[in-house]
């Protein structure tokens, strides 16, 4: 498979497209859990939760590889596709980004 498509990826898409993983999938969980086994519903989320979750293992290790450990102080690289909280917005101003390429972003607090 080729893999050029992976090069056009920022940090910033990066963390979007880690969002609506982790949302997608929430939703996917909801369809196993609230139907029945061996069911086509039950079946296809399932095949559709593993799909996603190696689309999301790739993924992770493209952001991990790709962003300096000097450019991300607080470890954000390795919370965008794992973990529990999604990232939001931060009011960090344009000299912050000098350092962090994650300073437009912060964990959601619970």
């Amino acid at each position: 498979m080729n893999d050029d498509w992976l090069l056009d990826i920022t940090t910033d898409d990066h963390v979007v497209l880690g969002n609506r993983i982790r949302a997608c999938r929430d939703v996917l969980m909801h369809v196993v859990m609230q139907s029945i086994p061996r069911t086509t519903p039950h079946v296809e989320a399932r095949l559709a939760i593993a799909a996603l979750d190696r689309v999301r293992t790739e993924l992770d290790c493209h952001v991990r590889v790709t962003t300096p450990r000097d450019r991300d102080p607080r470890r954000i690289a390795e919370k965008v596709y794992f973990g529990p909280h999604a990232l939001v917005g931060s009011m960090a101003g344009h000299e912050e980004r000098w350092d962090d390429d994650f300073a437009c972003w912060e964990l959601e607090e619970d």
